[in-house]
């Protein structure tokens, strides 16, 4: 029930963030988000030890420098970091 709750919590920030950047008038915007959201979130297990494979592919489409809206991304990415951690603790 902690984990559903909390999964709630960050996508309502995740909207909150999203709601910020929509002032701009940004196309699919809210569809990329939680994609990087989702992606970040994906554990790897290799035997009983999860590892952040999908935290590590969003940091590798992250470091480009012409990426646009890149701090709105980032939070999404470290939203699904830490659903990643919750999980892998509980």
């Amino acid at each position: 029930m902690f984990v559903f709750l909390l999964y709630v919590g960050l996508l309502i920030g995740l909207l909150i963030v999203y709601k910020e950047a929509i002032k701009r008038d940004v196309n699919n915007l809210g569809f990329q988000m939680i994609g990087y959201y989702v992606v970040s979130s994906l554990p790897f297990r290799l035997f009983w030890l999860p590892i952040p494979f999908g935290f590590l592919i969003c940091l590798y489409f992250l470091s480009r420098p012409s990426l646009r809206y890149k701090k709105q991304k980032q939070l999404a990415s470290l939203l699904g970091f830490i659903f990643f951690i919750v999980d892998a603790v509980f």
